[in-house]
């Protein structure tokens, strides 16, 4: 696994990462609906049962659960309520996992202002018992509902225990607080404060609604899920490094052949870079490097140094009565042929097509056109492929101290041309302005 996969693996987890805390904030949503057309059974409770006078009715209209209630004097605290039955005790349902609660509910009578009380009662096997409605815990809400019925959000962290519910019976301590994990009732119920007359309440619609999964507990799913990540990367990285160092030792001895096999080719590409390949003789760039080579040692290894152009003569016929391959062998023998008969530190280079040059250190152009003569005659007299007849034509000139080499170099190309139209196969010196008056002008 390289870096580029870990990065990726690394981009994709804070991705996701961002994507759960995301989705847990604006969706994820869970939701407990409760509404006339829900499946739970409702019913009507009045004061009645405390010797009361008041008269609870219950309907559905237009959708809605309606309980209409005639409060009446008789008893001290008279009310009217709405059961709606979850679930059977010892039964109930969670709603640990909500947050709010969310109540379309409206109430009309004569008080200028409404009251509403939502009791929510959870049943605890540790002092709840079955059949006595009485000891489920009692968890109520009282607000002002909105006249419109416009809904209202409530959380359940407002919601308290009843303290006329705890007055009447020994709760452990450990059980004092609220309760949701067992919720049997649902109770909308009038306000404590109630005046005798006629009363509505209308609850369109009870929502519960929380996340399917809490904020906390998400955040300790990442936390552990980002742990295990860390600790599989540092597992993983651990046998890849032991699974490395052992591949590494393994590999050693092989790559160490390996690098003396390529500083071994690199030598022979380093040669073949500086060498002509059909003749084996220098190229431009091999004479170059041998020049700078020999001019590091002084001036007084080089000079007096001559340049010899030979050029073979009709070339171009030879290549096209006797094809090309008869050409190359004859380049390949003059390579040859001129190398037997130069010194040891001359130096020789093929120049391009069917000319070479040769470089005479230490060689005044006087001596430099005899060693040229001497080479016309053994190429004009040698036996060549194919029974062809081959001459040369060269150029000699001599380099004067502080001449740049390319002028020097013109110079032994201008004879050598010079050569060609005086009827080739001879020998033409072209000396600097020092020399001209002192030296023949041909061989």
């Amino acid at each position: 696994m390289n870096n580029r996969t870990l990065n990726r693996l690394l981009l994709a987890l804070i991705g996701l990462t961002a994507a759960a805390l995301l989705w847990n904030r604006y969706g994820m949503d869970s939701v407990l609906g409760i509404d006339a057309d829900s499946p739970y059974e409702v019913k009507r409770i009045d004061d009645h049962d405390s010797k009361g006078r008041s008269v609870a009715v219950l309907t559905r209209e237009n959708g809605k659960l309606v309980l209409d209630c005639m409060i009446n004097p008789g008893y001290e605290w008279p009310y009217c309520e709405m059961a709606i039955q979850l679930a059977k005790p010892p039964s109930g349902v969670d709603l640990t996992r909500y947050e709010t609660v969310r109540l379309w509910v409206r109430s009309e009578g004569p008080e200028p202002q409404q009251q509403v009380r939502i009791f929510i009662r959870d049943f605890n096997p540790a002092f709840s018992k079955v059949g006595d409605a009485d000891s489920l815990k009692v968890q109520e809400i009282i607000y002002n509902p909105d006249p419109d019925g416009k809904p209202i959000d409530v959380r359940l962290a407002q919601f308290t225990v009843a303290s006329w519910w705890t007055n009447e019976r020994t709760v452990p301590v450990e059980f004092a607080g609220t309760e949701f994990d067992n919720v049997s009732v649902i109770e909308v119920s009038t306000g404590g404060n109630v005046v005798p007359g006629r009363h509505r309440i209308s609850v369109e619609r009870i929502e519960f609604r929380g996340k399917l999964v809490s904020a906390g507990t998400l955040r300790l799913v990442i936390i552990a899920v980002w742990v295990l990540a860390v600790i599989g990367y540092l597992l993983l990285d651990g046998v890849l490094a032991r699974r490395q160092l052992r591949l590494s030792s393994l590999h050693q001895s092989s790559l160490k052949r390996i690098n003396d096999g390529l500083r071994m080719r690199t030598d022979i590409y380093s040669k073949l870079a500086r060498q002509d390949l059909l003749t084996g003789v220098l190229n431009r760039k091999g004479l170059g490097d041998e020049l700078l080579r020999v001019a590091r040692g002084g001036d007084d290894r080089l000079f007096p140094l001559s340049l010899v152009f030979i050029d073979i003569d009709h070339f171009k016929q030879i290549n096209d009565e006797h094809g090309h391959s008869v050409g190359d062998q004859v380049l390949e023998d003059m390579a040859q042929t001129i190398k037997a008969h130069i010194q040891r530190d001359d130096l020789l280079a093929r120049w391009g097509g069917e000319e070479f040059l040769l470089i005479c250190p230490l060689t005044h152009s006087h001596e430099a056109a005899l060693i040229a003569e001497r080479l016309r005659l053994v190429i004009a007299t040698k036996e060549w492929p194919a029974g062809v007849r081959v001459t040369s034509s060269f150029g000699v000139a001599e380099s004067v101290l502080g001449e740049d080499l390319s002028e020097s170099i013109r110079r032994a190309d201008e004879a050598m041309y010079r050569a060609k139209q005086n009827g080739r196969d001879r020998v033409e010196v072209q000396f600097s302005l020092a020399h001209q008056k002192t030296a023949p002008a041909a061989w």
